[in-house]
């Protein structure tokens, strides 16, 4: 009979486990809360766009009149490891008993985190809906992160020129500086062909009108008979913008070169080039490195000597970043 009434007991036991547990995910992941009178903002530190492996972070400032629960961060995309709030930083706040599911210490009201997002692979969008929750309900912020194409830095690139007859090119695809385009690429072979559908710029001196120029293959100033001549467009960026290629990103090359509309403003030709210059392009929508946006800033300019032109030549030193 005692164990007869055990095995009551247990049962018993097991059922109200059951119950509670489902009254458990019923209160605490199905139920729809009503709309709190709480503030929430999400501001991007870094931009709101990224490319894949970049790190987008935002500044998350909540306050209430209540005791605030929980802030959760949900994502279409599951970011890459080490996404997370961000607490290493004096900056911001530590408010959370966990730092995964977001839950907040007692008593708390207001808070300033930081939440960084690393975007992964493969995808062209992701959507963050951040949520605080009180003891009045909960209120909701999205943002939304456009994946950019990643970039390629090339420093210390240099660029020859004799004239405006012989001179050297660049390649945006493979950062190679072509030698004497005149000479060794004119020629129509299979093998010139293929290097000159690379070619998104060349370097000339009028040496009539002292003038150093960044042009496109397909400019009327430069006279190569080419079977293709790419059509990029530059533009100079305002001397006010201090830019250091080193520290340009996916995101900001975007931004610095999204400002300035190329396509729209850009010409085939940039004249009188100086060192400090910062030049905005867009490749040619045929170019193998097709519509890809770039900068290139001028680290040197002066005359130079090199074995494949005679006399005293012209050199472009030069940084460029480019979108991959």
């Amino acid at each position: 009979m005692l164990k007869h009434s055990y095995r009551i007991f247990f049962l018993l036991f097991l059922l109200t486990t059951i119950i509670a547990c489902s009254d458990f995910v019923d209160e605490g992941i199905e139920i729809t809360y009503p709309l709190s009178d709480s503030n929430l903002s999400v501001e991007s530190i870094t931009g709101e766009n990224g490319a894949a492996e970049e790190m987008v972070s935002y500044r998350i400032t909540a306050s209430a009149n209540t005791n605030i629960k929980s802030l959760i961060v949900q994502s279409s995309n599951e970011g890459k490891n080490g996404s997370g709030f961000n607490v290493n930083s004096t900056e911001f706040d530590d408010p959370f008993i966990d730092h995964i599911f977001g839950t907040i210490q007692k008593d708390v009201q207001s808070f300033t985190v930081r939440y960084d997002y690393i975007i992964p692979a493969d995808i062209s969008r992701t959507r963050l809906t951040f949520t605080i929750i009180d003891d009045n309900g909960k209120v909701s912020v999205e943002k939304t992160i456009s994946v950019v194409p990643n970039i390629k830095t090339y420093t210390n690139r240099e660029l020859f020129a004799k004239d405006n007859d012989f001179y050297d090119a660049f390649s945006s695809i493979d950062g190679v500086v072509y030698q004497d385009i005149k000479t060794n690429y004119s020629p129509f072979t299979e093998e010139n062909v293929a290097v000159q559908e690379k070619i998104d710029l060349a370097f000339y001196f009028d040496r009539d009108q002292n003038n150093a120029i960044l042009a496109a293959p397909v400019s009327s100033r430069i006279f190569l008979e080419l079977a293709i001549n790419n059509s990029t467009r530059f533009k100079k960026l305002p001397e006010s913008v201090e830019i250091d290629i080193a520290d340009i990103t996916p995101s900001t090359l975007i931004q610095l070169t999204e400002e300035e509309e190329l396509l729209k403003t850009g010409a085939t030709h940039v004249d009188n080039l100086k060192v400090g210059d910062v030049i905005g392009f867009v490749t040619d929508l045929n170019a193998v490195n097709s519509l890809k946006t770039g900068l290139l800033k001028v680290t040197g300019l002066h005359p130079g000597s090199v074995s494949r032109y005679d006399g005293v030549a012209f050199v472009l030193e030069c940084d460029i970043v480019v979108q991959e």
